[in-house]
């Protein structure tokens, strides 16, 4: 291993050499950072002039990507400058014979004495090969240049015109650079925004634009006189509208800027592909230092896709404005939650106390029912708007609680959703409600048509009462039975039924009675209800007779009553019932004699029938004619002559005899509908007898057996035989076997007059013994009459007296 001399340079060389050394790293340094910053300062600027350029033609800001060009570039080159031109060479060692042989080209006055010490001195002594001599030269070669050294001055070694030059410029940079940060701070501020953040903040213009946003109309409720507008500003260069919307787009020019636009001119895209410019018009005039221009025709007219549009008016530009097209919030299901009033839960009622509907077009609640509407909506809302009015066309909107309209104002209530969910309480129902519903999306906007829900309260029917008194006339004895029957209805049910009774002007006494199902069938004794509690009923008086019914209905504190048909009453005595019910008896036995006559015209007819469709010869038919009594048959007598038709004279008496044969028809259903008249009658005389408690047990049984029973059997088979047989010969009129048909019919109708007629001599006895019944009550009746004149002669005679 080589081992170096002992001698070391001497203390002023090693110090001149450290000199230079470190004057010349920080001429490196000093010169790396000022080219950095002269390159930054130039990019800087030139990178502004760059990105303002276009805008001075009228043009758009440039993009993005360009500043990051520009940040790059100025990253690149910075980093190239100051590790490569600087740091490169800060890391390069500098070896003291390279100092010296730099300060032996400056100094050439050194005779290269200051490199042969330095090379000398750094010899190692196996590479001497006479170290005496060696150590003599080196020693007079250091004590030469420690001699000249001192007059080495290390600044004059280098060329600091570029460093000079690098300095000045990069002074005159941060000069301009302050002074533009001093006189246009806006323009320097918002380039170095522009730059250094990426902010897309425009330059200033002559012009100035100003996006307002897009207006669109507010779905009007019905009750609206005129819709509303709201303005949908631009959020980071988005505005939503929702699909299909006629959107009206509003942009405000600065009329403090120096220069204002006559017109804007609107440059979209669409997703769809379509492109194309639309001009803005000018609205009025300016307000608050803002001229407004509006455009609310195509291509912003019924909105479907999504579209971007760039705005231009002189030289101000908003650019990169996207329209956004969402679809808006719609109600996807709507349900009833019901909460039922009490009077539908009674005992018998299998409805359950709450319970939610789906609803239906045409939803029917029962009245008092507390409703409240459960939605879902199709996104997510931010808040509820809904109208809640009377179903009526003149109604006003109904108002909310504690909210008077009496100004006639609408009372627009808001609710509070839950992500997609709703609530809406309409309280307890007492009438038709319709409920309108706008929605409000996130994104504050609402669908162009507001759902209307119609809610159909059905209101507490009053309970229906139809009955009828059973076996009693107008008259009544004080002691009678009054059968009730008929039906009383309620659509949810009845809760008690109430005969109200009064006579005359006294107060109304009212008898409770049982109802099975919907059916009343019960009576009203009145003797019973005279012995339990006073009730004046006397011959002379008046009784009021009236059912009425009460359903469960509680709402208000008001109760629903139904009345059935009033009934008027007279009391009478058993003697003038029975006056009474012998005239009806008499009218029934005229009615009787009546049926009869015209049954026996019948008779007639159908042997004249028989007769004329037997022989073969020339007879004479006419139409019958049951409307008059008379010993034989009327007819009108018409030749029967072969016509112009080609008809003879057989085909003219078969047609004929059909005719004959249905007037019998007919003639016979009259009558028989006559008789089960006659038969209601009848029974109804014998109830009246029962029910009115009139001791008269024959004259009922006479009724029953000889006058209801036997017509009642007469209608059952006699008399339908003869219908049957009348129907048989209509046939067999036209097929010519009429005469023998005749004659069943006419044996068939001769049973039925023999029947009546043993009817009719059981009431005709009865007529005899009703004369002599009314001669003996006229005579009481005078008796009475005499008693009561003697009476009041007496009464009037001890008055004269007292006087």
């Amino acid at each position: 291993m080589n081992q170096p001399t002992s001698f070391k340079l001497s203390q002023e060389i090693v110090q001149q050499l450290r000199a230079v050394r470190r004057l010349l790293r920080q001429y490196v340094l000093w010169q790396g950072v000022l080219r950095t910053l002269l390159w930054l300062l130039l990019v800087f600027w030139l990178g502004g002039l760059i990105d303002y350029f276009p805008v001075t033609l009228g043009s758009s800001e440039t993009p993005r990507w360009l500043r990051i060009a520009l940040l790059l570039l100025m990253a690149a080159g910075s980093g190239w400058i100051f590790f490569r031109g600087t740091l490169a060479r800060l890391a390069v060692t500098l070896h003291d014979a390279s100092l010296a042989l730099l300060i032996e080209r400056r100094y050439p006055e050194l005779n290269n004495e200051l490199v042969t010490a330095v090379e000398l001195s750094s010899k190692s002594a196996s590479d001497i090969s006479n170290p005496t001599a060696h150590r003599a030269m080196l020693q007079r070669v250091h004590s030469s240049v420690a001699q000249h050294i001192a007059v080495v001055k290390p600044a004059t070694l280098f060329d600091w015109q570029p460093l000079w030059t690098a300095g000045v410029a990069s002074g005159l940079g941060l000069l301009v650079t302050l002074i533009a940060a001093v006189s246009i701070p806006d323009w320097t501020g918002r380039w170095a925004r522009r730059l250094f953040t990426l902010a897309d903040e425009p330059w200033p213009r002559q012009a100035g634009l100003r996006a307002d946003g897009i207006q669109l109309q507010i779905p009007a409720f019905s009750a609206q006189l005129s819709s509303e507008r709201m303005l949908v500003p631009f959020e980071n260069g988005v505005a939503r509208v929702p699909n299909g919307a006629a959107a009206l787009l509003q942009i405000s020019a600065d009329t403090k800027a120096p220069q204002v636009p006559e017109v804007c001119t609107l440059f979209y895209d669409s997703d769809d592909g379509t492109r194309g410019r639309a001009n803005l018009r000018r609205v009025g005039s300016p307000r608050d230092g803002w001229q407004q221009f509006t455009l609310d025709g195509p291509p912003l007219d019924g909105l479907s896709e999504n579209i971007s549009i760039d705005v231009v008016g002189l030289d101000a530009r908003l650019r990169d404005l996207t329209i956004e097209v969402v679809e808006p919030a719609v109600i996807a299901r709507m349900r009833l939650h019901c909460v039922y009033p009490s009077y539908l839960l009674d005992s018998f009622s299998a409805r359950a106390a709450t319970e939610t509907l789906e609803y239906r077009n045409g939803a029917t609640i029962p009245e008092g029912t507390e409703v409240t509407l459960l939605g879902s909506a199709s996104s997510s809302l931010s808040r509820l708007e809904y109208v809640v009015r009377s179903a009526a066309p003149d109604s006003t909107p109904s108002p909310a609680p504690g909210v008077s309209l009496d100004d006639r104002s609408l009372d627009i209530r808001q609710a509070t959703p839950t992500g997609k969910e709703f609530r809406i309480p309409l309280g307890k129902l007492s009438a038709n409600q319709v409920v309108e519903v706008r929605l409000v999306d996130e994104f504050g906007l609402s669908a162009d048509q507001i759902p209307r829900y119609v809610i159909a309260v059905q209101e507490d029917a009053v309970p229906e009462v139809n009955t009828q008194l059973s076996g009693i006339g107008l008259a009544i004895t004080p002691n009678a039975i009054l059968p009730l029957i008929g039906t009383v209805t309620d659509d949810h049910g009845v809760a008690d039924v109430t005969v109200e009774l009064a006579v005359n002007d006294s107060p109304p006494l009212n008898v409770p009675v049982p109802l099975q199902d919907t059916q009343l069938e019960t009576t009203v004794d009145l003797e019973k209800l005279r012995e339990q509690q006073p009730l004046p009923l006397a011959a002379g008086a008046t009784l009021g007779l009236v059912v009425s019914a009460r359903d469960h209905y509680n709402l208000g504190g008001q109760q629903h009553t139904g009345r059935g048909q009033p009934m008027q009453l007279a009391v009478v005595t058993a003697d003038q019932l029975l006056v009474m019910l012998d005239r009806q008896e008499l009218e029934l036995r005229q009615r009787l004699e009546l049926i009869i006559s015209e049954l026996e015209q019948m008779h007639e007819v159908l042997d004249t029938l028989r007769i004329e469709l037997n022989p073969p010869g020339s007879a004479r038919l006419g139409r019958p004619d049951f409307g008059q009594r008379s010993a034989g048959v009327q007819l009108v007598a018409t030749n029967v002559q072969p016509n112009s038709s080609g008809e003879t004279r057989g085909d003219q008496v078969r047609r004929l005899a059909s005719l004959w044969a249905q007037q019998s028809i007919l003639q016979a259903d009259k009558s028989q509908q006559e008789l089960v008249s006659v038969v209601a009658r009848v029974d109804n005389l014998r109830m009246q007898l029962v029910n009115n408690r009139i001791d008269s047990y024959d004259r009922q049984q006479r009724l029953l057996t000889q006058v209801h029973d036997p017509l009642v059997e007469l209608l059952s088979h006699p008399y339908e035989t003869l219908r049957s047989s009348l129907s048989e010969l209509q046939t067999a009129t036209l097929s010519g076997a009429g005469a023998e048909q005749a004659g069943r019919s006419s044996a068939a109708l001769q049973t039925v007059l023999l029947q009546l007629a043993a009817i009719q001599a059981s009431m005709l006895d009865i007529e005899s013994f009703n004369e002599i019944i009314d001669l003996v009550r006229g005579l009481l009746e005078d008796q009475e009459k005499v008693l009561s004149q003697t009476e009041q002669e007496q009464r009037q005679r001890i008055l004269d007296l007292l006087r």
